[in-house]
């Protein structure tokens, strides 16, 4: 019985990923489907284009691509996800992806992540660390751009971050709540001005974590 309704939640959630088991203490994939494809005209040139996730399941963890075809250049583009749960929260966890959200030439992926088991949840999971990505194409030199990075989490339990980064402006912004008292901070650097998806790997993620941190 219990299997029966495992399934069924499998079936219905509208999330990329469906989680069941764990593995020392952690989220384990159990089950990983492509996404459906969503038209849009990225490139704009009027020819549609086309952007899904790539769902890999090669190893303990589920990882995840995004694919966007450029008519422009007549090729597919896979830029990978990366999972950053370890950078934020200390700890390896799964993640789960939604379908793209595409707004005014703009792809925009949510990401979540399994942090700690709890009975609250309808799954088990309890998600502490979301990330959101927004992709554009640049007509200037035909690269896809990321111009935007919005993330928050928790720490020791006690404390929400948030995060946004502006990566057409350089400027980026902070803010915490930590037992009740609030506190914020902002800044500009020319060092995440211009970010393409062949800067965005986990060096530079690594670097974004400076950033804002007079709120901690």
């Amino acid at each position: 019985m219990k299997k029966i309704i495992i399934l069924l939640v499998c079936i219905i959630t509208p999330s990329i990923s469906c989680k069941k088991s764990t593995l020392n203490g952690s989220i384990k994939s159990s089950f990983v489907e492509t996404s459906q494809s969503e038209l849009l005209y990225f490139d704009n040139d009027n020819i549609p284009d086309k952007a899904e996730i790539k769902a890999t399941n090669n190893n303990e963890y589920s990882g995840f691509s995004l694919l966007i075809y450029l008519s422009t250049l007549k090729k597919t583009i896979e830029i990978p996800v990366y999972n950053n749960s370890i950078l934020y929260n200390n700890i390896y966890a799964d993640y789960y992806l939604g379908e793209p959200i595409i707004k005014d030439k703009v792809i925009e992926l949510r990401i979540d992540y399994a942090d700690k088991m709890t009975v609250a949840n309808v799954s088990g999971e309890k998600k502490d660390l979301s990330e959101k990505i927004k992709y554009r194409f640049n007509l200037a030199n035909k690269k896809i751009q990321i111009i935007g990075y919005d993330l928050s989490y928790m720490k020791d339990q006690k404390g929400k971050y948030n995060k946004s980064f502006n990566f057409i402006t350089g400027k980026y912004y902070s803010s915490k709540n930590f037992n009740g008292q609030e506190s914020e901070a902002s800044g500009w650097s020319s060092e995440i001005q211009n970010i393409f998806t062949e800067n965005w790997n986990n060096n530079f993620i690594n670097k974004l974590i400076i950033y804002g941190n007079d709120i901690e």
